[in-house]
């Protein structure tokens, strides 16, 4: 009888949790139904731009039903802005957060990206965790009230932080108490994968969703040819370090250039190394990765610049199922074989902090 009522009780909390984020999408659907985007065209591609997630996101699609693919893209990206925001307190992530941690029932969108960053995690030693929250709202990059922590707040809060403090069992997640987790470095590779996922089941042939960074590409550019996408160069944010040619892929970059705060002389960037608590310092200053998964790309890029090229080398021949672009403090753009015929780095004469180009194969 007992496992009854319990079997019984874990159901209607799924229920419960898969109805308060249709419920969510649901709300958002219908506020943003007679919202207007401002649209532009050129060569017969349409575009709209708007911001979600804290940055700034564009759209593009080649269909001829433009204007309606795109009002869906972007009502899509922001439903799940609200529902998996850790900042949002009504959002899914913000419900778990504020749970026991014991037996919570999510939905199947939450466990799959809780799941794909768990894999992330353990193929990279934990150099890749959600449950660096704690951290994060310690250094203060939630709230923008920057400020370097002591040594001993660090550990005390690294007591909190582990993907071992995890438990996701079906749709079921169990966090031991105190720890809670952010989807950030997740979420954007997520939506750009599903949203791009949905505007092909809908029939657009042709698509590139930019989201902050996160590139998600199908189909064919105007000229009928693969996307040319510049790969930031981390040092001057007005150029660029190369082009990717490529298309039905995730292009993600992750860089210590993009949010960091400055303290007596000495700069601190957000991406933190989930075991020391401090800035990662791993003598790569962006790692670009490029996966037929958003998600995994986004949460990969994430490892990765904390790995170290070395570590993130030796990952990449191990798996395989990704390429990658590491650009180093020592002015260095490693780009894996894979993409040997897929770059196409920068060069200019008038260009003075150049860079050396060099493939690594397998």
């Amino acid at each position: 009888m007992t496992g009854k009522n319990k079997n019984s009780t874990t159901v209607n909390a799924k229920r419960k949790a898969v109805i308060i984020v249709l419920s969510l999408l649901l709300l958002l659907s219908g506020c943003l139904k007679e919202s207007s985007l401002y649209i532009t065209e050129k060569n017969g591609m349409y575009t709209t731009s708007f911001i979600a997630m804290d940055t700034v996101m564009s759209v593009s699609v080649i269909s001829k039903n433009a204007e309606k693919e795109l009002h869906e893209a972007y009502k899509r990206i922001l439903a799940y802005d609200v529902a998996f925001s850790a900042h949002s307190q009504n959002s899914e992530v913000s419900k778990v957060n504020n749970s026991s941690g014991k037996d919570i029932a999510i939905s199947d969108e939450l466990k799959e990206q809780i799941s794909t960053a768990l894999k992330v995690s353990k193929m990279t030693d934990g150099a890749f965790d959600i449950t660096v929250f704690p951290l994060m709202e310690l250094w203060g990059f939630y709230d923008k009230n920057h400020t370097v922590p002591d040594e001993a707040s660090i550990k005390d809060i690294l007591k909190l932080v582990g993907y071992d403090k995890i438990g996701l069992e079906g749709n079921m997640l169990n966090l031991q108490s105190g720890t809670k987790i952010d989807l950030g470095a997740v979420t954007k590779g997520f939506a750009g994968q599903k949203t791009a996922a949905m505007l092909i089941d809908s029939g657009v042939k042709s698509g590139m969703l930019s989201l902050g960074g996160n590139i998600q590409l199908f189909g064919l550019n105007p000229d009928k040819s693969v996307w040319n996408i510049a790969v930031q160069d981390p040092k001057d944010e007005h150029s660029y370090i190369g082009i990717i040619h490529d298309t039905d892929c995730s292009i993600i970059t992750s860089g210590c250039y993009q949010r960091y705060f400055e303290k007596d002389n000495k700069i601190y960037h957000h991406i933190l190394n989930p075991h020391t608590g401090y800035p990662a310092d791993s003598g790569i200053l962006s790692v670009t990765v490029v996966a037929n998964d958003g998600t995994y790309a986004d949460a990969l890029s994430t490892a990765l610049f904390v790995t170290g090229l070395d570590k993130a080398v030796e990952i990449w021949r191990e798996y395989g199922d990704f390429e990658a672009i590491f650009v180093t403090e020592d002015k260095h753009v490693y780009i894996t074989e894979g993409l040997k015929d897929k770059f196409t780095p920068y060069s200019c004469q008038d260009k003075t902090d150049t860079y050396l180009y060099i493939y690594i194969n397998k």
